[in-house]
């Protein structure tokens, strides 16, 4: 077994850190973000009615078109 000295050890993470941050920071920047705290309720609400309103706008200048009860087709920008 081979054995290695801890300052050895902490030499060898320090030489090998900045290469290691950086491929982090590529990876990072590539994957999309999560949102990591819930939304809040009032945030929720507003975002709702917001909705409720694209879709009733949509359906009024005749994007949306329905195809059966349970399927439609909605005509994207």
């Amino acid at each position: 077994m081979k054995e290695i000295d801890f300052s050895d050890l902490n030499d060898w993470i320090q030489s090998k850190k900045q290469d290691v941050e950086r491929q982090l920071l590529q990876e990072k920047s590539e994957q999309r973000t999560f949102r990591t705290r819930p939304r809040d309720p009032d945030e929720i609400k507003i975002l709702d009615i917001l909705s409720k309103k694209k879709w009733e706008k949509a359906e009024q200048e005749g994007k949306i078109k329905y195809l059966s009860e349970r399927v439609w087709y909605y005509e994207l920008d």
